[in-house]
């Protein structure tokens, strides 16, 4: 050692005379120091080399190898080869590769460390899950949580990130109502309500609202997940426990945890190519009758009302309309009209990532494009992502996300603000008796018994259009220093812009009726009235979203032998302003689309703000990874609350203990039993009540302040217009939001190597719901009531497990998993009931009662014939069953009095729109060689449907029916002939505008729902097939490709359902079925990485 501190002295002009040193070292002695430290660290280098294989002896490309707490790492070469250098012999490897376990291994004395990889199956404990705040093992995690990976995500067309998760996480319940282009799933956990979205540690709103044109009015966590590209989504974790404690008073409902990829340390450059291209199809819709079907009906309607059939048409007349083949007589489809076949999706993502011994990057750029059945209506979204990081000082390091998004819903201006609604209410409105053009000429729009609902109008060169383009940027900038004593600060900020821009047109447009015998066409009414529309309007909107987030947190791990403890402080604050102005005008003309102040008929002008605040704590504890114990609280505040009012403190404690880890059980069940852990917890956490749009309300924003609501009325004194203002009533100080008290049972399991999963039983109360002191009455003088107070409670409780098989036959690997969610809430407490009988007790009674129960009448049957009519004792319709026919609806009399009113309604179904109360997934993959094979089923039960409007009424709103309506119906075997005989079906017989009848409601009862037009949903879909192949690695390193696999996919290929009769997917939720639904999808496309 001496002698190499001379050669380094010498080395920099340093020599030793005698005891002296010259020149004398100064600067020049700290540089050698330096220097010496680095050639001494240089000497103690130890070179590791080695070969990584897979099972099968083969080598593996791009195994990255890192060294355990260091920064420098390598991948393996084409034939598996890797070296690096240890500083010491008690150094640990770490062998990463996607598909294979995890492997560690300390250096000891060796030089060569050959790996074989063992491919993950199965539950694997050394897993790394995110939570909340940071990471852990899943061996030592005590809450009830649940994972979903990258891979798991993209195996799906979906365009909204909600969708991608239906049918695959245990405790996830969800519901497609609304499947048009760019819409996502109704999503949440255990049917607790819409759940708090933290993405890449930011926690973004809950409030979720939504405008007149549907289009979203803010920056919440369930938009900017569903505006996430998928390909950049690593995984997803769900709270479901007191686990969702730490994040407080917006976690009442549980929490959607989401990580975007990044680069990893050591691995080398690559680029990623991902594509798709497919075509849609609507899985289901009510078709409508021909015209044949459709003048039968009504003749059969106009006889079954007593009424003469032949003033309506002639038999010689329902002969041809029946044959169809004369002209004039032909059917018009308006279903193949309005809804196009095979129309496009495409999709097309880029990326690229890598990394360094400090530093990483991943940047994508995305776009999907998903046209519409309907001609002109498209949606597009353009996604930038970009995730990098370094560490710039030892211990330091630091990173930014930056994310950009433009989105762009492009429909046609057709009447009403939803323009997805009308051409879907035109497929069952038009007449299949009337053409869409007058005399067929394209150049002409008839003029039909409702032009509005005309589809040959559907064009933005003939009714306008509507472009709501939304731009979006948001940066996260992030800092971490590790103290190298195990403890480590973080730092997150967090900006995020939305600005919307809509842009709406509606011109007029002349329609024609075709005279026949001058051949010509008529664009007005002999009163001098224009056909067509001339009733235009013309909207500009913007909307600027701001959000901000910061947060700072400091983390402690220390392992003391077999004792860890992790501790986690930290603070956050998160605001948002909107801001929103718009003009609406009645333009003169289609062709000048300025607005000016003479032609305003609306200005709109609005401001909101939000913020929140919270202090997080958490402990953890694990002896032996065997007996874990979190405690984990947060002293939370919202802007809902007066000052003084607005902070509460959210505590939460689970335990686990790993009972597999015990010596005794081990000498029992070592062969059978692998890992067994059980479960327990208890936490707190509030809700702030938001109505179904998201908007909050009891209290409602800025509630505890008293003053005036402005532009509430307005007057017009001695000629001047005034607009008016009013109290705000008393000011709400003394509600609070609601507390949930969460308590949850578990067990996770692996058996025989191949079986994992996991069950879990829980339960919520939520306390506090607002309700008045009825029995506390002000002087009507006063002017007002009493605000509500937190007086009521609930309970949802429930369970949801997870089971999964994988193996190996061959070299076949395979694996099945099952997961299922029921979650049902029912009143816990409700403020001093009244009731004016014992009828009404029952009827009324909410304490202890499920939610939500859909109460109606039984049917025990039809009726048969119009003697059975006659001589039934039961009164129906309240007029002595005068109006009844055969096939007909026979109710059930409950109290045996002889007549059908309220007092014969019972429990018959569930909730109505709502999520399922029990939802379920099956989910497989098959892999051979390069072949592999996956599947996802979804399914649902207790969710009711009720058919009401277009599903039920004949000829509802002086339009069409669905072709089975028309078809399977009682009726006479003749229209003409009155005393022909009845032939059974399933409907009733039609009758055109008599809503009232008791077919369709209780005419004494005033009760429409029976269990004759409500259906109790049971359904089963494959939600996702895909069938894929990787080619061979060997074969790509010739073209220097890292990896390629092509696939098809199909998506909603088909349902075992209870409402497949009635044509219309099982999760919508509207009544008369004019919703857009869910599409079949078939697509073909690529994976590629360089």
């Amino acid at each position: 050692m001496h002698r190499k501190l001379l050669k380094v002295f010498h080395g920099i002009g340093i020599q030793a005379k005698g005891i002296r040193w010259y020149p004398e070292p100064k600067l020049k002695f700290l540089l050698a120091m330096m220097a010496l430290f680095t050639s001494a660290n240089a000497f103690s280098q130890i070179m590791i080399s080695g070969k990584v294989t897979d099972d099968e002896n083969k080598p593996l490309v791009s195994v990255t190898v890192t060294l355990k707490g260091g920064n420098s790492g390598t991948q393996t070469d084409a034939n598996g080869n890797y070296t690096i250098n240890a500083p010491t012999p008690s150094s640990i490897l770490i062998f990463r590769y996607i598909g294979f376990k995890n492997q560690e291994f300390t250096v000891n004395d060796r030089k060569v460390i050959n790996v074989r990889m063992v491919a993950a199956g199965g539950e694997d404990l050394d897993e790394v899950v995110v939570v909340a705040y940071g990471t852990q093992k899943k061996a030592t995690v005590s809450g009830a949580i649940s994972t979903l990976q990258a891979s798991d995500i993209v195996r799906s067309p979906s365009v909204a990130a909600t969708s991608a998760l239906a049918g695959k996480i245990p405790g996830v319940t969800a519901r497609t109502t609304d499947a048009r282009p760019g819409n996502g799933a109704n999503l949440q956990i255990r049917n607790l309500g819409n759940p708090l979205y933290v993405i890449d540690g930011v926690a973004y709103s809950t409030s979720n609202g939504s405008d007149g044109f549907g289009f979203n009015t803010g920056i919440s966590g369930v938009n900017a997940f569903n505006q996430l590209g998928i390909d950049d989504i690593e995984s997803i974790t769900v709270l479901k426990d007191a686990s969702a404690s730490i994040y407080g008073l917006a976690a009442g409902n549980g929490v959607v945890l989401v990580t975007t990829k990044k680069g990893r340390r050591g691995d080398k450059p690559s680029f990623g190519l991902s594509s798709y291209y497919g075509f849609q199809n609507f899985s289901r819709y009510p078709y409508p009758g021909n015209a044949g079907q459709y003048v039968r009906g009504r003749l059969e309607s106009e006889q079954n009302l007593g009424r003469n059939p032949a003033d309506l048409y002639s038999p010689q007349e329902l002969a041809k309309w029946e044959a169809g083949t004369e002209p004039g007589y032909q059917n018009n489809d308006y279903y193949a009209f309005i809804v196009r076949d095979n129309v496009p999706q495409q999709f097309i993502t880029a990326n690229a990532s890598g990394g360094s011994d400090k530093s990483t990057y991943y940047l994508s750029l995305g776009h999907i494009n998903q046209e519409a059945a309907l001609k002109d209506f498209n949606f597009n979204r353009t996604n930038l992502q970009a995730n990098i990081s370094s560490t710039v000082l030892k211990g330091f390091t630091v990173g930014a996300q930056i994310s950009g998004r433009i989105e762009n819903r492009h429909n046609v201006g057709v009447p009403g603000l939803d323009d997805y609604f009308n051409p879907l209410l035109s497929i069952g409105s038009m007449w299949p008796t009337e053409t869409a053009y007058a005399n067929n000429n394209p150049l002409y729009i008839n003029q039909t018994h409702n032009v509005n609902v005309n589809p040959a109008t559907y064009s933005k060169d003939i009714t306008g259009y509507i472009d709501n383009i939304t731009r979006g940027a948001g940066a996260k900038l992030n800092a971490q220093y590790e103290f190298g004593f195990g403890l480590t600060a973080k730092a997150l900020y967090s900006y995020d812009y939305s600005n919307e821009d809509f842009d709406g047109f509606e011109y007029t447009y002349p329609a024609y009726i075709y005279d026949a015998a001058t051949d010509t066409y008529n664009d007005r009414a002999p009163n001098g009235a224009l056909y067509g529309n001339q009733n235009p309007w013309r909207e500009r909107h913007k909307r600027n979203i701001v959000a901000t987030f910061a947060q700072f947190q400091l983390n402690y791990t220390k392992q003391i032998k077999d004792h860890s403890i992790a501790a986690l402080v930290a603070f956050e604050r998160k605001d948002a302003t909107n801001d929103y102005l718009a003009l609406h005008s009645v333009p003169p003309n289609n062709i000048i689309p300025t607005q000016v102040f003479a032609d305003l008929d609306y200005i709109g002008d609005s401001h909101y703000e939000e913020a929140f605040e919270g202090y997080a704590m958490r402990l953890n504890y694990d002896y032996k990874k065997k007996y874990l114990i979190e405690a984990v609280g947060r002293y939370d505040g919202s802007f809902l609350y007066r000052s003084g009012s607005r902070f509460g403190f959210f505590p939460g404690v689970s335990v686990g203990w790993r009972i597999s880890e015990e010596g005794f059980f081990k000498k029992i069940f070592s062969k059978s039993i692998n890992d067994l852990k059980f479960r327990a917890s208890y936490g707190e956490t509030g809700t702030s009540l938001q109505d179904g749009g998201g908007n909050y309300y009891s209290p409602n924003p800025f509630a505890y302040l008293g003053g005036y609501n402005v532009n509430a009325g307005n007057a017009v004194f001695d000629g001047t217009f005034y607009n008016g203002v009013a109290p705000r009533g008393l000011p709400t100080t003394v509600i609070s939001w609601l507390t949930n008290k969460t308590s949850n049972v578990g067990v996770d399991f692996t058996i025989f190597k191949h079986f994992t999963g996991q069950f879990d039983l829980f339960r919520r109360k939520r306390s506090g719901f607002p309700a008045p002191r009825y029995d506390v009455v002000l002087p009507n003088e006063v002017g007002y009531s009493l605000p509500p107070e937190n007086l009521n409670s609930d309970v949802t409780q429930g369970f949801d497990g997870l089971i999964t098989y994988s193996s190996s036959i061959g070299k076949v690997d395979f694996s099945i998993g099952g997961n299922a969610t029921f979650g049902r809430t029912k009143d816990d407490y409700i403020y001093k009931p009244r009731f004016g009988n014992s009828y009404d007790q029952y009827r009324n009674d909410r304490t202890g009662r499920w939610q939500n129960v859909n109460w109606g009448h039984h049917i025990l049957g039809r009726f048969q014939s119009e003697q059975q009519i006659n001589d039934y004792p039961v009164n129906i319709d309240g007029q002595g069953n005068r109006t009844l026919l055969p096939g007909d609806l026979i109710y059930e009399d409950l109290n045996g009095d002889g007549i059908i009113n309220a007092m014969d309604i019972k429990p018959i179904g569930y909730a109505e729109g709502a999520l399922p109360y029990f939802n379920y997934g099956i989910n497989g993959r098959v892999t051979w060689k390069g072949i592999s094979l996956a599947f996802d089923l979804m399914g649902a039960g207790m969710q009711t449907y009720f058919r009401d409007w277009e599903l039920k009424f004949p000829f509802q709103n002086n339009g069409n029916s669905p072709a089975y309506m028309l078809t399977d119906r009682w009726h006479r075997a003749d229209p003409y002939n009155p005393n022909s005989q009845w032939i059974p079906g399933t409907y009733p017989a039609l009758r055109k505008d008599n809503t009232g009848l008791s077919v369709f409601t209780s005419p004494l009862s005033g009760n429409n729902r029976n269990d004759f037009w409500t259906t109790n949903i049971r359904y089963l879909r494959l939600k996702n097939l895909e069938l894929g192949y990787s080619f061979s690695k060997t074969l790509l390193q010739k073209v220097n490709i890292s990896a390629l696999r092509i696939y098809v996919n199909g998506s909603n290929l088909f349902s075992f359902d209870n409402v497949k009769e009635y044509e219309i997917d099982p999760e919508i939720s509207a009544g008369n079925g004019l919703v857009y639904p869910q599409q079949k999808i078939y697509t073909l496309g690529l994976n590629l990485t360089l």
